[in-house]
This record gives structure tokens, sequence and C-alpha cells, in this order.
């Protein structure tokens, strides 16, 4: 688990050594719309207390997302709150699982994945799996298949049915086979298709198109960019490794007259950046 979470939710660094050319690009904080259909009043307003810095805020997010409570249910953006709640507090990620009891699907499935696929105990557990939350176990099992080449094709499409049927490993699975691939052009497609629903994936996104320029000096990928990046802001979901980066884009490009900016946003994400244990 510790594993999936460092590829989903701590990516390096974006560090910035070429020069580049383009119009100025106008930032501020921008004016955040959430989905009224999956996001009640109460909601939002924890959104915007985590956009401040709020710390409480992102557990409380966490435990609607648990729960469906004023949000669309998802243990996924649950574990992304939960992770900028435990980089802020030094709480360890894994005592996320304590929120579920015995034999729920999430434990089940934190439990399954930390074990040998040939004890015992696994298995058994798996046969639960299978039975309260099937989409999971596939996902489970064609993962195992996914990083072998010869059984990378069948496991995919195993993995991507799954999704369809409301596996959310399905979807950690595939970002993790894109990344290991180094597919770029599959990873930008499957990127942009769940950036909606799971937002802490624009980060991951907007990484894509900062590498791009790195790669071809076009600031509209920076633009591209900072765009995904204040996407997963306006959940609350702006991460400190992906704060920083912001900052570091604004530091960079604001020296060339590339990039203005006004000092409250910089402000915010100062806070934002910081790991306050």
């Amino acid at each position: 688990m510790n594993r999936l979470f460092t590829i989903l939710c701590m990516a390096s660094l974006l560090v910035f050594h070429t020069s580049c050319s383009g119009s100025v690009m106008g930032l501020e904080s921008p004016s955040v719309e959430i989905k009224t259909r999956t996001v009640d009043q109460r909601v939002q307003n924890l959104i915007q207390q985590a956009r401040q810095g709020d710390v409480e805020a992102y557990n409380s997010l966490a435990l609607c997302y648990r729960d469906g409570d004023g949000v669309d249910k998802s243990w996924l953006n649950m574990l992304c709150m939960y992770a900028i709640y435990s980089q802020k507090t030094g709480e360890d990620i894994e005592n996320l699982v304590e929120f579920f009891d015995e034999g729920l699907p999430f434990r089940l499935l934190f439990e399954i994945v930390n074990m040998p696929c040939s004890n015992e105990d696994a298995e058994a557990k798996m046969a639960k799996l299978r039975q309260t939350a099937p989409a999971e176990a596939k996902a489970i099992e064609a993962a195992r298949q996914a990083f072998s080449k010869e059984e990378a094709t069948t496991a995919m499409s195993i993995l991507r049915e799954a999704e369809k049927e409301g596996s959310e490993f399905a979807v950690i699975s595939q970002a993790i086979y894109y990344d290991e691939a180094k597919d770029k052009t599959g990873q930008e497609e499957f990127l942009t298709r769940i950036a909606e629903k799971y937002p802490l994936f624009n980060l991951m996104l907007g990484e894509s198109y900062a590498r791009k320029y790195g790669e071809t000096e076009d600031f509209s990928y920076i633009q591209k960019a900072i765009e995904c990046y204040y996407k997963a802001d306006a959940y609350g979901m702006l991460i400190p490794k992906y704060a920083t980066a912001l900052l570091g884009m604004y530091d960079y490009f604001g020296q060339k007259g590339l990039l203005k900016y006004d000092e409250q946003e910089v402000e915010r994400l100062k806070v934002l950046a910081k790991r306050t244990y």
C-alpha cells in the first residue's frame, strides 16, 4: 500500500533547467466551482478550509468520502485526503485502515495487498472480498498479472472491465501500469479520462505536461500543468509536493517574465506546501 500511495501522491518534484519563450500568463487563485450534484454545501465549506491549509478539514473530508456524506463515496479520494492529513500531522498513513471495521471491502483489500499471494489467510480474505466486492477482487487478481509483459494486455482489459464495475483498485493498478510501462500516450489518455472523478489524478496529468515542457520548451505545456494542479486544488487535493511545484513555477517563470501572480496566492501556496510535523 505504501508503494501504491507513493506512486499516486508523492511524485518527484519538478525541476526546470531550460529556458523558454512565450506570452505572459497571469495567474491568481481561481474561483472554485464544485459540482453541486456530488458535493453539498458543508463539504464545499470543508474544501475551502482545506484550500487555506486547515489540517483538520483534510481529516473531515476523508471521512466524508469514506461514508459518502455529502459527496460521492470513494475510498480513493478518501485516501488522498487522509494522505495530506498524514503529511501535515505525522500520522502513519496505514492508520487509515482503522477507519474500517473488520471484513469491510476496503479493509480486506488493504490487508490482501500487504500479504503474500500464497498466504492462506490472504486466500480466505480474497474469498470474502469476492462475495462483498467482486469488482475489487477481479482487479486484484488482474493486477497480479499486469506487470508481466506476456499477460499485460489481457490483465489491462480485465482491469478496465473491473473499473467499469466500480473497482477503484483497478484505477490504481492502471495508473501504476502506465507509469512503469513508460506509455506516455496511454497514460495521458487514461489520466484525462479519470481525473474528473478522481481529482488527485490531475496532479499526475499536470506533471506529464510539465515533462513535455522539459522536452519541447513549449510554454503552453506549463500553462496546462498549472491548470491541472488547480483542478486538484479545487477539491482540496493540492498535496504539499505539488504546492511546492507551483511555487517553483511561479518563481522560475516569474523571473523570466512569463508568469505574474498576486502575493496572497503565493502565501496560500506556501501554507499548503508545508509539512507541519
